[in-house]
Formats: C-alpha cells, sequence, structure tokens
C-alpha cells in the first residue's frame, strides 16, 4: 500500500529568520514525525491562491507550528505582546483548512496550527497567557524537556490508538507558546476539548464532520520533538496517516 501524502505547511524566510529557539528548528522533526508514522511528508509553499489544489491533491494535512496569528483574523485588536505575523500564511492556511474540510480531507494542527484550527471554527484566542496564568508554557528548556502535564479526556474512537501508544489519562509534554484557547467554554460549538493543562488551557480538541468522523485534531505541543524520546507522542501522526488512509 502506498503512503499517503501529507502537506505540511512551512515557515516564510522571513519568518524563519526571526523565530528563535524550538519554533525555528522543528520543520525537520515534522517531517520525520510523519515519515515514522507511514505518510509521505511534502513541504506546501504558501500561496494561498493554490490551496483548493494543495488540499485535493494531498490525502491530509498538517499545520505546523511558527508565528502568531493576526487577531483581526478572530475580531481582537493587537495585543502588546503579540507578534511577530505573517499575513501571507494566514492567508495560505486558512484558505487550505477551508478547502480541506470542503473536500473531506483530515487536518492535523499542532501549536499555530491548532491555533489556526481553532480560530477557523471561530474561536477567540488569548494572546499572552502570562496575563491569565502562572503556568509556563512559553518553557525555556530546549526538547526533549517537559514543561508541565496535560490530562486526556479522549472520546471513545480514539482510545483505541491512544492505549496503542501508552498513552493514558496524563501526558506529560513540552510547551512552546504564549497564546491559545484559554479555556473549554471558549471553544466554539463543534469543538470538543479533550486536553487540558493543569490551569484549564486547552491543550487539545477536535471537530466532527457530518459523517460523525474525527476531521480535524489539533494539539498546543510539539510532539515532533518528544516522539523520538518517548514514542508515545507519535499518535497523532499515527491518526492523520490513519484518517488520510481512510480518506482516499
Amino acid at each position: 500500500m502506498h503512503r499517503p501524502w501529507i502537506g505540511v505547511t512551512t515557515k516564510n524566510t522571513r519568518e524563519s529568520s526571526s523565530l528563535g529557539r524550538a519554533q525555528s528548528a522543528t520543520e525537520t522533526a515534522y517531517l520525520h514525525a510523519v515519515w515514522r508514522a507511514g505518510g509521505l511528508p511534502v513541504m506546501l509553499p504558501n500561496l494561498p491562491e493554490a490551496a483548493p489544489e494543495f488540499a485535493e491533491r494531498m490525502d491530509g494535512i498538517l499545520l505546523t507550528g511558527g508565528c502568531d496569528i493576526d487577531p483581526a483574523r478572530y475580531g481582537a485588536s493587537l495585543h502588546p505582546r503579540t507578534g511577530p505575523v505573517d499575513p501571507l500564511r494566514d492567508a495560505f492556511e486558512f484558505a487550505l483548512v477551508e478547502a480541506a474540510r470542503a473536500q473531506g480531507k483530515p487536518i492535523l494542527g499542532i501549536c499555530r496550527g491548532s491555533q489556526v484550527l481553532a480560530v477557523a471554527f471561530g474561536a477567540v484566542l488569548c494572546q499572552h497567557l502570562p496575563d491569565i496564568t502562572e503556568l509556563t508554557h512559553d518553557s525555556d528548556a530546549p526538547p526533549p524537556a517537559r514543561a508541565h502535564p496535560v490530562r486526556l479526556d479522549p472520546p471513545p474512537d480514539l482510545l483505541a490508538l491512544l492505549h496503542a501508544h501508552g498513552v493514558g489519562e496524563v501526558l506529560e509534554v513540552n510547551s512552546y507558546h504564549h497564546q491559545a484557547v484559554s479555556r473549554r467554554a471558549d471553544l466554539p460549538l463543534g469543538l470538543q476539548a479533550i486536553a487540558e493543562a493543569p490551569d484549564g488551557v486547552v491543550e487539545a480538541f477536535l471537530w466532527r464532520s457530518t459523517s460523525g468522523m474525527i476531521g480535524a485534531l489539533a494539539i498546543q505541543w510539539h510532539p515532533e520533538l518528544l516522539f523520538e524520546d518517548d514514542p508515545r507522542h507519535l499518535w497523532p501522526f499515527r491518526w492523520l496517516v490513519e484518517a488520510a488512509q481512510g480518506a482516499r
């Protein structure tokens, strides 16, 4: 059986040069994670006009980490600690989500990617988590260091996958973000929280298509930087690959 093609979003050159720490060093890790999970990673350039064709050609989509989303996308003013933003990448990824949803292609969002999914479905982000919590989400510790635990509350159709990877109710994760959906109640109707940090910040959520299948999965931490050290963290990529195979 051929590996499903997984379209992987990428940073623009300007964004790559302005970001530090783990954010500027993860693209290769995403590709290795997709490959290890059984997919064929394909890097996608930021071409908004090509988003429908990319979605059509790919079997699944991976939205990667990176810079903050322009808060105008969710009707908010710019927070002093928000930035930099990349309008071209925003335009491409939101168009890609819209096209993939319309075509029934599964989407996995990681860190910024999870925030893109949240906003695409109508959520408003907390632009700077230190304003509302003392828990460290934007850690200085290099991977594979862990920052905090998350408590998982998965639906029955994810349990078998999680159990197969040895994932229990609590998972220690890394954390390199200062924005997120701040609490379960802030998720729009149709999104289901499946993991939270101890302070209530949403760490993972999912969306179901009209068929009832999970069509999008959002993960706020960086499993691509952890799976080599701890294979349990490969499970989101396995979900994407298996869902992409089913979408063919």
